[in-house]
């Protein structure tokens, strides 16, 4: 057997987001193993020295050429955006009264005027933005939220800047200040060419005190899908529990394995992928097999009747609330990984920006980037955690001081764990231990096998024709 914010009120947001983390590796004879995602690569300077030893071109390559200042000759940065937020708009105020000479033109896609944006506009969206950035031209700067498009290919295509250049050569750029754990994580090729905003955390919230009983232990910092497989086995219908997870879609299950071995599956710089192969379908089938024999459930169960949730943590408040709220004894565990994958904290970026290869003021756009990722702007109401530490720091104290947020404890009907040291200290080092990065939601890959699986879950199509199915889809979306 080898081998996915889940309150009530907000299932239907999991079910768009839980899906599949990106930049997995190959590996093992385990179908649900694979090799780590995350490159630590970065790019190297280009040599500049022309003296011929090779220690001078060394000590060439080693040093970045540092940031020419900025000046102030008129300048227009063009920002595209499907529907300008209020975070974008007070930048763009708040930037231009920094730099008087400097523009910020946030050029909106959406005609609605801040209202319901229609599927079909959307799509509009999509169809305009991939249009633009793969031509090279357009807007200087790309910011993508939760809107579904395809920024593995525009990474592929070499359409956007290597972040990794400016962070290296910008001596203002204190990398203190920032997690690059979670920069680290959301490098595709070798580099950094989406630049995170905002990010969530995943992670399983389990019934502690119940699978201590079951005779169950966890070791969460280093078990593997197979193990989280042999695991749910053995918890599945003990102690009044059903199942051992509820509320994951097979969908969303196989997204995870699928994300944790991408690089064994899909090749988009060489438009190839590897679906129609017995690695995938027993995937398929073992996946099958652990809904059948109720082990996990897709539905919304209560909490009683399962030992695991999945669940993403968007604040200090919701951490609380969920820790709490979903068991008596609740804990916060890992979420499994490949086999040999490197092991770490999930989390998901729901808002970033890209920098256009071919932009004209690369050097003006970058600063304000920098800006976005300010303690002052970071601090101007965002949804998640903050890319900036003193931010997210400055939240978890405030918990401490003063309580969950009212607006938070009201979605838990009170319910919520105490601001204590140790339930903290446990936040702190998932935000500084998260590195497996999930883009499910960001990926085509990833919802055309959400969309063609299902067939197989419910017993239509065979686990080879399905993958078939999915090999065509996705081997003319890498060539398009």
């Amino acid at each position: 057997m080898k081998m996915k914010k889940a309150l009530i009120l907000m299932l239907s947001c999991f079910m768009l987001i839980c899906l599949s983390a990106c930049n997995g590796n190959s590996n093992s004879n385990n179908s649900a193993t694979g090799n780590t995602s995350q490159s630590d690569a970065q790019q190297s300077q280009k040599n500049t020295s022309n003296e011929p030893s090779a220690a001078a071109n060394a000590e060439a390559d080693a040093a970045p050429q540092g940031l020419e200042p900025l000046d102030d000759k008129p300048r227009k940065i063009v920002v595209s955006i499907l529907a300008a937020t209020d975070i974008y708009k007070q930048a763009k105020e708040k930037y231009e009264a920094l730099h008087p000479n400097t523009t910020i033109e946030l050029k909106e896609f959406s005609t609605t005027g801040g209202g319901v944006i229609s599927a079909s506009e959307v799509e509009k969206y999509i169809k305009s933005t991939t249009t633009e950035v793969l031509s090279g031209k357009g807007a200087d700067l790309f910011a993508f939220t939760t809107v579904e498009l395809p920024i593995d290919k525009y990474v592929n295509k070499g359409a956007f800047e290597n972040l990794d250049d400016w962070i290296n050569r910008d001596a203002g750029f204190d990398q203190q200040q920032y997690h690059m754990n979670i920069m680290d994580g959301s490098k595709m090729n070798g580099g950094l060419y989406i630049m995170p905003v905002e990010f969530y955390l995943e992670a399983l919230y389990g019934d502690a005190g119940g699978i201590k009983k079951a005779g169950i232990t966890i070791d969460d910092k280093n078990w593997t899908w197979s193990q989280f497989a042999e695991i749910s086995k053995q918890l599945a219908g003990k102690n009044g529990h059903t199942y051992s997870m509820g509320f994951l879609p097979p969908e969303a299950m196989i997204n995870n394995l699928v994300s944790d071995n991408y690089n064994r599956l899909i090749d988009g710089a060489n438009g190839k992928a590897s679906f129609d192969t017995p690695f995938f379908t027993e995937l398929l089938t073992d996946v099958k097999e652990m809904y059948d024999e109720k082990e996990l459930s897709g539905d919304a169960v209560e909490f009683t009747k399962s030992y695991l949730y999945y669940s993403l943590i968007t604040s200090p408040s919701d951490y609380l609330l969920r820790l709490g709220m979903y068991f008596k004894d609740g804990k916060v565990y890992q979420k499994p990984h490949a086999a040999e994958q490197k092991s770490g904290i999930s989390f998901l970026v729901t808002n970033q920006i890209a920098m256009n290869a071919n932009s004209e003021v690369k050097r003006d756009a970058w600063e304000f980037m920098k800006f976005l990722l300010s303690e002052e702007m970071q601090s101007a109401g965002y949804s998640g955690f903050s890319m900036n530490k003193a931010v997210n720091e400055k939240a978890i104290e405030d918990v401490k001081e003063n309580g969950i947020d009212k607006n938070v404890a009201a979605k838990g009907g009170g319910a919520s764990a105490e601001a204590t040291d140790e339930n903290l200290e446990v936040l702190r080092d998932m935000l500084s231990e998260a590195s497996l990065r999930n883009i499910g939601y960001e990926t085509t890959v990833q919802k055309i096998i959400a969309e063609e699986v299902k067939a197989f879950f419910a017993g239509q199509k065979s686990a080879d024709a399905v993958a078939k199915l999915i090999q065509n889809r996705v081997t003319t979306y890498l060539n398009e």
